[in-house]
């Protein structure tokens, strides 16, 4: 990752209009050049594996309790992982695992 950058107020999400629980622009470009978004959206990603336990997690405090930051990281991770692959990406370690 390049860098975090922090909003007060998030895009509406691209494919319902609704409001996004967090959004994330890749430091890639699509095949047509355009940035990669990715959206976690509560009406359109809860039935997705990785998007919809970062959904449960926001849901029950997970982003307010300092205890539960590594889970919060690992699920960010993979709802990462997830995003991108419906881009059409893979992710890639460093370390090439």
């Amino acid at each position: 990752m390049d860098r975090v950058e922090l909003a007060e107020t998030l895009p509406s999400c691209s494919r319902c209009g609704g409001s996004l629980t967090t959004s994330g622009v890749m430091p890639h470009e699509d095949a047509s050049g355009f940035p990669i978004h990715l959206e976690l959206c509560s009406s359109c990603d809860t039935d997705k594996p990785a998007a919809g336990a970062l959904l449960r997690w926001f849901a029950t405090g997970g982003g307010h309790d300092m205890a539960r930051v590594h889970e919060g990281a690992d699920l960010m991770t993979e709802w990462t992982k997830e995003a991108m692959a419906e881009q059409g990406w893979i992710w890639s370690d460093h370390n090439g695992r």
